[in-house]
């Protein structure tokens, strides 16, 4: 996983009660947004450490997490203050419905039809409409990246899933 590709989402703040949690501030970041995560990193002296968490409750005002290793305030407030992190390709860019394609470069392809396609090695196109370049040896397909043709993105595998237009796959094989 490329660390310098996480995404800052805020601090975290003060020991809440008495199991460890921790308060959260998001910048511009909704915990709906990072229920899909398994961890968060925290950036401890420019380096990123993942921490696996176990609740991540909207209360409010604030935003409460627990993370497994800690279970008691004194040790959770260690982390106090520190910048927090989401995975890469976990969140939309900006809070719009877009992601920036260029974090897709290197991933693998896999078309819910056709299987594996092959890896992500360029992007063409436009901003508003980008097209990926994917090769598999000599063979190179071109899919438009457009919403309702992605069916997910596993960052963790780097495995990006599509569902390309019947026939679009059969014109570069044929």
């Amino acid at each position: 996983m490329d660390l310098d590709s996480l995404q800052r989402i805020g601090k975290l703040g003060k020991p809440w009660g008495h199991q460890g949690d921790l308060t959260v501030h998001l910048d511009l970041v909704e915990v709906e947004d990072l229920a899909e995560a398994e961890c968060l990193f925290v950036d401890i002296d420019g380096q990123k450490v993942p921490f696996f968490f176990t609740k991540l409750q909207d209360k409010g005002r604030d935003v409460l997490v627990k993370f497994d290793d800690f279970h008691d305030p004194q040790a959770a407030s260690i982390l106090v203050g520190r910048d927090l992190f989401a995975p890469p390709g976990l969140l939309v860019e900006d809070g719009d419905e877009h992601w920036d394609p260029a974090t897709l470069i290197g991933m693998q392809v896999a078309d819910e039809a056709h299987g594996e396609l092959g890896e992500v090695v360029a992007l063409d196109g436009t901003d508003e409409h980008p097209v990926l370049v994917i090769r598999n040896g000599e063979e190179e397909v071109l899919v438009p990246l457009a919403d309702e043709l992605v069916v997910g993105i596993d960052a963790e595998q780097g495995l990006l899933v599509v569902r390309t237009p019947p026939g679009l796959i059969d014109l570069y094989r044929n």
